[in-house]
């Protein structure tokens, strides 16, 4: 089993990493949210975002726009679940997320605060 999790991270990108491994660690794998008007994606990415770049940085809107795409992604490949007012990881999800160290999302987030989305 644990081969077929490291052949997943190495298909993961940077952002949906980071995605996984926020949720996993700063939310227990499950955060409720309401997103009024937005598309869920949109609020989500803009949620995870803000505590890692700021609004006014010029790569702001590259990370959201990718954040939003990796959402999608991660939606699709059956490793989170969003409902109208949940979004958590899935048991695949969890597994591939808590393969991913504390260290590791740190290093993650400041790569993002600096422009390095890719």
């Amino acid at each position: 089993m644990y081969i077929s999790v490291v052949w997943r991270m190495e298909g993961l990108t940077k952002m949906e990493k980071f995605i996984l491994a926020y949720l996993w660690h700063e939310y227990f794998g499950a955060v409720y949210y309401s997103s009024g008007k937005e598309k869920p994606e949109e609020y989500l990415a803009k949620s995870f975002l803000k505590d890692v770049i700021q609004f006014s940085s010029p790569y702001y809107r590259d990370a959201l726009n990718l954040a939003i795409k990796s959402i999608q992604k991660l939606i699709n490949y059956w490793m989170i679940e969003v409902s109208g007012y949940e979004v958590k990881l899935t048991s695949y999800g969890q597994q591939v997320a808590s393969s991913i160290s504390k260290k590791e999302l740190e290093q993650i987030k400041e790569d993002i605060s600096k422009g390095k989305i890719n």
